[in-house]
């Protein structure tokens, strides 16, 4: 009995291996994005991306000028579209959709990111009997799509980093490589 209980576990714990599947980690971000000013209408998701950020290991300050770069949220928008109805015409479903935009700009001003749409949607059941309850579910989808908001744009700065590094180190080679003979 216990040796087909470990054998059970050994052959999950391969094939878990296996798939690929790791745990998430630390998020690589540029060292422009390491000193970073955020702005943004929402102070909810600015709250959010706030500790995205600090858990990636930038450092969030309040003043643009000083700011290696400023990650500008805007275009922040929040919808509940009717997604079925019962036979008596009456809703019985909610798509939740949730948008933003976002910008990032240097110190210099020159634009690291230019304006990139996000858009979430959830989807959920709603009962009139159960009214409490169904406002319960929809404002804990809310605040999951706005952490879930903050990930996407994390990793997705992520990818700035990743664009940074050829052109960074590009630049720097031909000062390494000393002088061109004749």
């Amino acid at each position: 009995m216990v040796m087909r209980f470990l054998a059970v576990w050994l052959f999950a714990g391969i094939l878990i291996s296996g798939c690929g599947f790791h745990l998430r980690g630390n998020i690589p971000l540029s060292e422009t994005l390491l000193l970073v000013a955020v702005e943004s209408s929402d102070s909810t998701l600015r709250q959010e991306m706030i500790e995205a950020l600090e858990g990636a290991g930038a450092s969030v300050v309040d003043d643009a000028a000083a700011a290696r770069s400023v990650l500008k949220l805007h275009d922040i928008n929040y919808e509940r579209k009717v997604r079925t109805l019962d036979t008596r015409g009456k809703v019985n479903g909610y798509r939740l959709v949730y948008s933003v935009k976002y910008t990032v700009t240097g110190q210099d001003g020159v634009e690291l990111r230019k304006s990139t749409p996000l858009r979430l949607e959830r989807d959920f059941n709603f009962d009139s009997n159960q009214l409490l309850q169904t406002e319960n579910e929809e404002r804990v989808l809310r605040e999951d799509m706005i952490r879930d908001m903050a990930q996407r744009i994390i990793r997705q700065l992520s990818t700035i980093a990743r664009l940074a590094t050829p052109a960074r180190s590009a630049a720097l080679a031909p000062e390494r490589a000393g002088p061109v003979p004749a």
